[in-house]
């Protein structure tokens, strides 16, 4: 009896029982979402960064905020890239304060008492995009850190590479309140919402 046959046809049968795949972007556990521009993002449980369905939704003809972001982002002046003509490893001038360290230690200060004092928690995140609404959609496989905020403050500490210029700062409540978001930038200290 030949078994492959059975098997191709099963396998099928169960990719077609379960759709197929696709991301996931039509149901959220948590209940929160962020509209993108033509999905939903759930925030618990989806790893892309943006919408990539082409399917229209019904968020698509009237969009509604569902996270408040901060009105005025900081601009930072990236840095150009060196270039040199040296041909050679003895031929290249290193500056003296240059530094070879690739990593850099972040503190950054989050104050969010004038928008809530409940308990929350804020993820700063890598890699996000922009939204059409002037939200933004984080990827959340580049979560740099996490920390839990206690009646709306709480400091928070972590590793950045010295090329990371920008990064989404998120802050999800656990009484449901409407989370807020903010991208900072690698200068910046505090977040003062």
């Amino acid at each position: 009896m030949n078994i492959y046959p059975i098997a191709i046809a099963s396998l099928a049968i169960l990719l077609t029982a379960c759709g197929g795949g696709g991301d996931g972007g039509s149901s959220s556990t948590s209940g929160t979402t962020v509209n993108t521009d033509s999905a939903s993002v759930g925030s618990s449980n989806d790893s892309s960064s943006g919408g990539s369905s082409s399917t229209p939704s019904a968020s698509d003809s009237a969009p509604s905020a569902s996270i408040l972001t901060g009105a005025n982002p900081q601009v930072v002046d990236i840095p150009p890239t060196v270039s040199s003509d040296a041909t050679q490893m003895s031929e290249m001038v290193v500056a003296d304060n240059f530094s070879y360290d690739p990593v850099i230690a972040q503190s950054l200060e989050v104050d969010i008492t004038a928008y809530s004092t409940s308990q929350a928690y804020v993820s700063i995140y890598g890699g996000f995009v922009e939204n059409p609404d002037g939200s933004y959609s984080p990827d959340y496989n580049s979560r740099i850190t996490a920390k839990t905020l206690e009646g709306g403050f709480g400091d928070v500490d972590y590793l950045l590479a010295d090329s990371q210029y920008y990064m989404l700062a998120e802050v999800f409540f656990y009484d449901g309140t409407t989370p807020i978001q903010m991208r900072i930038t690698n200068e910046q200290t505090d977040w003062v919402w």
